[in-house]
């Protein structure tokens, strides 16, 4: 049975697969999908994907297709669905990802309408997944059925609206555009996506990121000049390696002259030194818990941002009285292994005590074990007053080569303090703290 778009190819397999994605992930979402029409989840999502998505008329509408006809028609008239649109036309993960929550959220609005309809006697037919009523299609568009479908859909639309910054956001995390990884996210990765937003606290996450500059700026991969490195430029010098072809063109006696006064015009080359991985250590013991553990994750986060910008391998652990799971993300993982980490760090709530010694020799192993020769950066984000195996540590970080940075949040620890490359203190919860220790 054909959708209600026009210039939709409803028969084509490609078409129908992109249909089915959308339901498929409602379904994995938690909600029943056996009363969708393909047909209308094709709609929703070239309603949200096309740049100008066009109606067929009323009178084309195939006989029981009225109500699908009344959802498309509101969700493209709505000023919220041109909210939307902003971020989904002619993005297929986009349109995919808030298609499916403006699904399942219209599922949810019309399942409470039948449910109502069926307590006050259902006057005018059988509900939402029910026969409709035998009245023209005039009649049918302008009765009270549907002004009530139109509120559905734009209370569905709105619910989505408040998800899409959310949704974007973990897409430039996962895909890196920030820093040029160039990932893309598929049809598959759409489910854990909403689940990230839709249950845990990921978007507030996100928020303290929003706040931040853009780290490009901050993050500075160290580089030295080299005759055989990638050129950014031009100088100015005697480097016959260099040697900027055109200046061969010149008399002879004029090119030594430039030679000998250091004059010759030469690629400026560098190459970029290697770095190992920024290792992000988090206590979630009991006094974490809250808004402490929370922006420790955000940090977290930002990090992990600087470490695709300047392709380093990412770690990162939890730790209380034990060290929790190791979580390694190549500068070229693929996106799934991205998500689930965003999973991981979601997930993570506070509780236990606090050994901080353990934890930065465990840091200092995983970094040995993995064979990085390159300097690498362990920062530890921490309340904890607890005393430090100093002569353990500083022989740990250095058979590592790796620098320690601390961040006490809300207190102070001397033995931290002198273990460490830098040391900070956080006074204040805030994005303008958060940056000094990305920059670090």
């Amino acid at each position: 049975m054909p959708g209600v778009l026009k210039n939709i190819a409803y028969s084509d397999p490609f078409t129908r697969y992109r249909g089915q994605k959308l339901i498929d992930v409602v379904k994995r979402l938690g909600h029943s999908t056996d009363s969708v029409d393909l047909e209308l989840a094709i709609d929703i999502l070239y309603a949200l994907y096309l740049p100008f998505p066009r109606l067929i008329e009323m009178h084309e509408v195939p006989l029981g297709h009225e109500k699908h006809y009344q959802i498309i028609s509101a969700l493209l008239s709505l000023d919220e669905t041109k909210k939307l649109r902003l971020y989904t036309v002619a993005d297929s993960f986009l349109a995919t990802s808030l298609g499916a929550l403006v699904l399942m959220h219209i599922l949810e609005e019309t399942s409470e309408e039948q449910s109502e309809s069926e307590k006050s006697g259902g006057e005018k037919g059988e509900g939402a997944g029910g026969t409709q009523v035998q009245t023209s299609r005039d009649e049918e568009v302008d009765s009270s059925g549907g002004k009530s479908i139109r509120d559905s859909v734009r209370r569905a639309v709105e619910k989505a609206v408040e998800k899409v910054e959310a949704v974007r956001e973990i897409k430039n995390l996962v895909c890196g555009y920030r820093a040029g990884v160039g990932h893309t996210l598929g049809f598959e990765d759409v489910t854990l996506v909403l689940k990230l937003v839709e249950r845990t606290d990921i978007s507030e996450l996100l928020k303290w990121l929003e706040k931040l500059p853009s780290l490009v700026s901050i993050a500075r991969r160290k580089k030295y000049a080299f005759p055989k490195g990638v050129m950014e430029g031009f100088a100015i010098g005697s480097d016959l390696e260099r040697l900027v072809p055109t200046e061969l063109a010149y008399p002879e006696v004029y090119f030594h002259a430039k030679l000998a006064d250091s004059r010759l015009l030469l690629y400026d080359k560098y190459i970029y030194a290697s770095l190992g991985p920024i290792y992000v250590l988090i206590d979630k013991s009991g006094s974490m818990e809250g808004e402490k553990l929370r922006w420790a994750k955000a940090t977290a986060l930002a990090l992990f941002l600087r470490s695709r910008i300047e392709k380093r391998p990412f770690y990162i652990r939890f730790f209380d009285s034990e060290p929790f799971n190791l979580i390694r993300i190549k500068p070229s993982a693929k996106p799934s292994h991205v998500l689930k980490m965003l999973e991981y760090i979601a997930a993570v709530k506070g509780g236990g005590g606090t050994d901080i010694s353990k934890a930065i020799i465990t840091a200092c192993n995983d970094i040995a074990k993995y064979r990085f020769r390159e300097l690498s950066d362990i920062v530890l984000i921490t309340d904890g007053e607890d005393r430090i195996a100093r002569s353990l540590v500083k022989r740990s970080l250095q058979q590592s080569s790796a620098r320690l940075v601390s961040v006490m949040i809300m207190g102070d620890n001397n033995d931290l303090k002198n273990v460490s490359e830098k040391y900070f203190r956080v006074i204040k919860l805030d994005e303008k703290e958060m940056l000094q220790v990305i920059e670090a």
